[in-house]
């Protein structure tokens, strides 16, 4: 494969060439070999640490940026460093920023708390700024619970019309312009990046709080339950002139039948690309096309500043959710993939196949440092390793909240 360190190296070696562009291909080598890195982290740790503490820790570890949760989701999470709480239950569905109201129609953010307080995107970009580290942006957008509840219209239903509470529907008119109003209030923010994390149609499985199964959902039951069949998404593929009809019906009945009798599902259906393709083809094709029209829409708001869709290296699950991750690349220039594997070997053909799919287009790899996902120091180094080996200089850590300190040593001595 030609890379530009191999154009480089060929330039260099070129008898006209040497000498007397010896500094300036060395310069360039240098600058292509320079490793970024930027850590996912939360509004609240930097809070309780402190700015200016936090700001040092990162640099110390030699990372370029931070990722700062802006749009993000519920949780309880372990804080095993935070001085002040060592268990936090999060906000759902809030900003960590002070949104321009103008921008926003009918749907619009609910702020965090913490923001009330005085604190969010912009007070972490100038400490970020001084400290000398990029701020991006980790924006999640159709996963929503609260505004799925205050506008029930706008998520997505089964086929069986239940309402998924979770998941704005993507083909929504008014999600579509929350979300751009979103992208376009964040980029004004001074970051250099926003991470889209869940730009799709999102699945069944939320972990709702003492959420409950009687039965044992596999992968494609799972699937037919997080299909879309609201108003819009009827409308949209009519549109289209995708048969958004004989899908219903097929998944009404499959899923019937598998909840009388479960053990039939596995054994007709064991993956998504053994249903029906005159059934699903024409559907899934056209369920990638609003995830890559709505991404359009966003680059259109973005004002220059880097988008970076977070892809899961599955084809199959790219497949079920809606992502083109060729149309994607080709709209914004790169992609950021979680390599959430333990071992190297097993990132190897996973990164290898997204780098041929992606070929001219930029890719950044998430990279656990927590336990137990992580495997520890030496398969870290490994994968740390194998990546750049492979030619990646772009990485994310997940992340500083839920790591004890040590971890990022880790990091320092990755980022030679």
């Amino acid at each position: 494969m030609t890379t530009r360190r191999s154009v480089l190296r060929t330039l260099a070696g070129l008898p006209l060439l040497a000498g007397a562009t010896d500094t300036l291909v060395a310069s360039l080598l240098a600058d292509d070999r320079r490793l970024k890195g930027s850590m996912w982290i939360y509004l609240w740790d930097i809070v309780d640490e402190g700015y200016d503490a936090v700001m040092a820790r990162l640099k110390d570890a030699r990372l370029s940026s931070l990722s700062l949760a802006t749009a993000y989701h519920a949780g309880k999470f372990l804080a095993p460093h935070n001085p002040k709480r060592k268990v936090v239950f999060l906000e759902d569905g809030t900003v960590y920023f002070a949104p321009d109201p103008k921008r926003y129609k009918r749907i619009a953010p609910r702020v965090n708390s913490l923001v009330n307080a005085g604190h969010g995107l912009k007070r972490v970009t100038a400490h970020a700024d001084r400290a000398g580290l990029e701020t991006r942006s980790w924006v999640v957008c159709c996963h929503n619970t609260p505004l799925g509840r205050a506008y029930p219209d706008t998520v997505v239903r089964t086929a069986f019309g239940d309402p998924l509470y979770h998941n704005l529907c993507p083909s929504n008119d008014d999600v579509r312009t929350y979300l751009r109003s979103l992208v376009s209030d964040v980029a004004s923010q001074g970051v250099s990046t926003i991470e889209l994390e869940a730009l799709q149609f999102q699945g069944y499985a939320h972990g709702e709080h003492h959420e409950r199964e009687g039965i044992a959902l596999g992968s494609i039951p799972r699937f037919l339950l997080g299909l879309c069949f609201c108003d819009a998404c009827r409308r949209a593929a009519t549109r289209a002139k995708v048969d958004i009809d004989t899908v219903h019906r097929f998944t009404k009945a499959t899923l019937e039948e598998y909840f009388q009798k479960p053990e039939t599902m596995e054994e007709r259906y064991p993956t998504i690309r053994s249903l029906p393709a005159g059934v699903f083809d024409e559907f899934l094709g056209w369920r990638c096309r609003v995830i890559t029209t709505l991404i359009e829409e966003l680059a259109s708001q973005a004002k220059g500043v880097q988008l970076r869709p977070i892809v899961n290296f599955d084809p199959d699950w790219r497949m079920m959710v809606g992502v083109d991750v060729r149309a994607v690349a080709a709209i914004t220039g790169g992609v950021l993939m979680p390599g959430y594997v333990r071992d190297a070997a097993a990132l190897r053909p996973v990164l290898g196949r997204m780098q041929e799919s992606l070929a001219g287009h930029a890719i950044t790899v998430g990279m656990q440092v927590g336990l137990p996902e992580s495997g520890g120091k030496p398969e870290f180094m490994d994968r740390m390793n194998l990546a750049r080996e492979l030619g990646i200089t772009s990485f994310n850590f997940y992340n500083y909240g839920f790591i004890p300190l040590e971890r990022l040593d880790w990091i320092r001595e990755a980022m030679i």
